[in-house]
């Protein structure tokens, strides 16, 4: 009787081991999958991880560096920017920034990354030590939230898309900002 026992529990074991190694059989589609979501995820992961060194090539100061993160054909474009920035003039734009904020810095607040393209959210802060478009410094701590919509191509930060609280930094610094006279010439013929 105990050997009857001992042979339908062995089985037993058997089949739920042997049931339990076909489930964890992955089919060939299973895999191609699996490894294309891995494959995504590593990209979005290194994706993030070059735009997070380019804030620190730039809290560093280090722009030969931060070039090297850009693809040639670099563009970035906003609403309010009149003209693209290609990485030479977004370069001295970032240098104007430093010249009048010397301690100027960017600080990384969030990152989501879909394929190749990556959402940052952004603080800039720094205090104002020279004079920005006529308005003389007031030594207090300026701050300026930004986003940017990154697309990568092979790697390289490709185009960006930004939009900065302008009229938040714009008042924090002292401009004077007024309503426009109304044109009473619009509208009549």
């Amino acid at each position: 009787m105990k050997t009857v026992k001992f042979k339908l529990i062995s089985a037993l074991l058997l089949l739920i081991i042997a049931f339990s190694l076909t489930n964890c059989i992955i089919s060939k589609d299973d895999k191609k999958e699996y490894d294309q979501l891995k494959a995504r995820c590593e990209l979005e992961s290194q994706n993030k991880s070059t735009v997070r060194q380019v804030f620190e090539a730039i809290n560093a100061r280090d722009f030969e560096k931060m070039r090297t993160f850009y693809a040639p054909e670099y563009k970035m474009t906003g609403p309010r920017l009149p003209n693209a920035y290609t990485i030479d003039s977004l370069i001295q734009y970032i240098q104007r920034d430093i010249a009048v904020f010397p301690d100027w810095k960017y600080s990384v607040e969030n990152m989501v990354a879909q394929g190749d393209t990556v959402a940052v959210k952004i603080a800039q802060f720094g205090v104002q030590a020279n004079d920005y478009m006529g308005i003389k410094p007031k030594a207090n701590q300026i701050s300026r939230a930004a986003i940017f919509i990154t697309v990568f191509s092979n790697g390289k930060l490709k185009e960006t898309w930004i939009l900065q609280d302008n009229l938040g930094f714009m008042e924090q610094i002292g401009m004077q900002l007024t309503v426009k006279p109304e044109d009473k010439t619009k509208g009549k013929r």
